[in-house]
């Protein structure tokens, strides 16, 4: 025990070190994001208390419920291996993890970063801190899911906002569009801080999309990014369209959407799989 602590001391604060930048980022973009679109944004485009200001309100208080609950679900969520009775015994699919020094079900596989073998691993999660598997893959694709709408929700309206007062400036609203850091150092204003923030707004929204749409295609297909790769060979865990569904968002699969609290219990344990052998 006193020879492998400093080695288990040494990966927490490397998993530390390593996700405490972007969850920075997280926790400061967000409370920012939320100022600026109703504190700065939307007074400006619509008629405080009226019954659109109240309804854009009501909107953004879902949309930041969903996105803060659907994020702490998915770090807190154990996927992982431990506390699970695996087999003492080889079965077939299983294999050895040499690090864990156990049997793994399939489709689990171990992460270097988390130091164990998560449950139908997907990826890790530099965001969440943690790797999205088989209990919280759920919370991270609404996760990106609710980004990506309140990102081209905002979108729409910091367009709007932003069209009232920039200004052509002899051009330089350009160099703010496509040197947004540059600009502060150059001409920091008001201007030049909200060109920024629509910036990153795009960029965010985008991205989130991306990978929504990515992992969305996986789960219709029944997969998880690693069975993706062209040269993985063996089962078939497609189920069809709405069992897949079913198998990540659970039974409930049909009001999950509505808040990560909705209790939607998934159909397995993440140890055993009904395969379909791809090569029959």
């Amino acid at each position: 025990m006193l020879l492998t602590l400093p080695k288990l001391q040494n990966k927490q604060l490397k998993r530390f070190l390593e996700h405490s930048v972007y969850l920075l980022i997280v926790f400061v973009l967000v409370p920012g994001f939320v100022y600026f679109e109703l504190c700065v944004v939307l007074p400006s485009v619509v008629e405080i208390w009226s019954i659109s200001y109240i309804i854009h309100y009501v909107c953004a208080t879902f949309l930041l419920i969903n996105i803060i609950g659907n994020m702490i679900y998915g770090m807190f969520t154990n996927t992982s291996i431990r506390g699970k009775i695996l087999e003492s015994e080889h079965k077939e699919d299983w294999t050895m993890c040499t690090i864990c020094e156990c049997l793994r079900p399939p489709r689990a596989w171990h992460c270097d970063t988390c130091d164990t073998c998560i449950l139908k691993r997907d990826h890790h999660c530099t965001f969440f801190a943690c790797c999205i598997g088989y209990y919280n893959h759920r919370y991270f694709m609404f996760f990106t899911l609710y980004i990506f709408i309140a990102m081209v929700y905002s979108f729409y309206y910091n367009v709007i906002f932003l069209s009232n007062f920039i200004k052509w400036n002899h051009g330089l609203v350009i160099v703010q569009f496509v040197f947004p850091l540059a600009t502060f150092v150059i001409d920091f204003g008001e201007q030049t801080l909200y060109v920024f923030l629509v910036e990153i707004n795009f960029i965010i929204g985008a991205f989130t999309g991306f990978l929504f749409i990515f992992h969305f295609n996986n789960i219709l297909k029944g997969k998880i990014t690693p069975e993706r790769k062209p040269n993985v060979k063996g089962a078939s865990y497609d189920k069809g369209l709405k069992l897949n569904l079913i198998e990540v968002f659970g039974h409930r699969w049909h009001l999950s959407w509505i808040s990560p609290f909705i209790k939607s219990p998934l159909p397995g344990n993440g140890l055993e799989w009904i395969v379909e052998d791809k090569h029959k």
